[in-house]
């Protein structure tokens, strides 16, 4: 069965960004405050943390998103900037180096050849 496999790679400040934009939009709390800084949860493998910069400079109020929240505000992500994703495909995280990608992957079932015999 062929498999195709497709790969978007995403950059930091872009992950944080879909993050931010996915809980504001899905109801999640957010600080009114700047993202002060923002890193990849290696614990729960494309898991993300984002730390706020609020009230004064030695406060910080963190958000952590597991794998499965970064995957939706990705998609969506992809949503709003028009960029065409695989309904069909099983989609899933990767790190990417230093990066974050998407990885889509689709199986093809093969056609089978069917032999017609003279009667």
């Amino acid at each position: 069965m062929p498999t195709e496999r497709r790969r978007i790679i995403f950059s930091d400040d872009e992950v944080a960004v879909a993050a931010l934009s996915f809980c504001r939009a899905t109801g999640i709390p957010v600080p009114d405050a700047q993202i002060a800084r923002h890193s990849p949860n290696a614990e729960k493998g494309c898991g993300l943390f984002l730390i706020f910069a609020v009230g004064s400079p030695d406060q910080t109020d963190e958000l952590e998103l597991d794998a499965d929240a970064v995957l939706n505000a990705l998609i969506a992500y992809c949503r709003i900037l028009s960029i065409p994703l695989p309904q069909a495909a099983a989609k899933r995280l990767e790190r990417h180096g230093d990066a974050v990608s998407m990885v889509f992957e689709i199986s093809r079932d093969r056609g089978s050849l069917k032999r017609t015999q003279a009667v």
